[in-house]
């Protein structure tokens, strides 16, 4: 017993190096793959949404959907772990829902009065990595090394390149919904500093805010919009469910919730900036819609970004 023993108190450090080295290895990958998968249900979203004709849906008809089938889908894990408030505190729920429930919804949907929604993916997306970035140095006391400060600007810079084609149009009156969408970002980057923040899992972040959002809006709905998802096209009602439901309301919130929690909130952000990128590559095979030279340069600038943003050692990734 006394061998064993100092067996095992004598094999320490190295073993226990590789271990630890290890396990950041896999977070790491794993933290990639999802805030990767997050960029393809955003991009897809986008994409799905420029392809959208005119149908018996309204926004508000979309919104309910949206909620609708990831509460009932996630109800399970709402009863398993909680509803919120005795587990994170009144407070942070009601953050999480603002920031990434129906109230998000609605500044961003009216946003695209004003502004094509394809601009969502570039004004708003792209900005949020810079939105976290500033919310983790003020909450979280996260400081960054220049190289990253450098790739961030870089973001910003090639997002702006990829929007200059309505950026700046004032005439047009879209410097509104732009502005609104820098709402939108900002919402969405104190959701992302919150989650980082409350502990939960992504599910049970996914569920408390689709639930809530469902609970707002539904008596709204059926007593004053006239509910047209009982008269529409069943088939409309499918797909929009699909796409809003379950790529949107599900796996985006979920995967995005890994990402936090592996990578930490400004590098989980940061992969969200190539959104756009991966907008404008679709938009040649399926929307027949070849960037021009300063989008390209663009596309190249923030590719570049996300790399430098992302640098440095993951010393707030903690492997689950």
């Amino acid at each position: 017993m006394a061998n064993s023993t100092n067996i095992v108190i004598a094999l320490p450090a190295g073993m226990r190096g590789t271990a630890h080295s290890a396990a950041e290895r896999r977070n790491l990958i794993l933290g990639v793959v999802s805030g990767l998968l997050v960029v393809l249900c955003w991009a897809g979203w986008v994409v799905a949404t420029r392809f959208a004709v005119t149908t018996q849906l309204r926004p508000v008809d979309i919104a309910f959907l949206r909620y609708l089938v990831p509460a009932v889908v996630l109800l399970p894990v709402l009863v398993r772990h909680g509803f919120g408030p005795r587990q994170i505190s009144l407070a942070r729920t009601a953050i999480l829902v603002a920031c990434a429930g129906l109230p998000f919804l609605l500044v961003t949907s009216t946003g695209m009065k004003f502004a094509p929604a394809s601009d969502v993916g570039t004004v708003m997306v792209g900005t949020m990595p810079v939105f976290v970035a500033v919310f983790s140095a003020l909450v979280n006391r996260e400081r960054f090394e220049r190289v990253r400060v450098f790739g961030f600007l870089l973001v910003v810079l090639g997002i702006a390149g990829i929007a200059a084609h309505g950026l700046f149009d004032f005439h047009s009156g879209a410097w509104r919904g732009h502005l609104l969408f820098l709402a939108g970002a900002a919402l969405y980057a104190i959701f992302t500093v919150t989650f980082r923040r409350s502990g939960i899992g992504p599910w049970h972040a996914a569920a408390i805010v689709n639930f809530y959002s469902l609970l707002l809006i539904t008596p709204v709905y059926f007593l004053f919009c006239g509910p047209r998802v009982l008269s529409a096209a069943p088939g409309e009602v499918v797909r929009q469910a699909l796409v809003q439901g379950v790529v949107a309301g599900i796996m985006a919130l979920y995967f995005y919730g890994d990402a936090i929690r592996r990578l930490g909130a400004s590098r989980a952000a940061v992969l969200g900036a190539l959104t756009p990128v991966v907008v404008a590559l679709a938009g040649i095979p399926l929307l027949g819609e070849v960037p021009n030279t300063v989008a390209w340069v663009a596309i190249v600038v923030v590719s570049a970004g996300v790399v430098l943003a992302s640098h440095g050692r993951l010393a707030q990734a903690r492997p689950r």
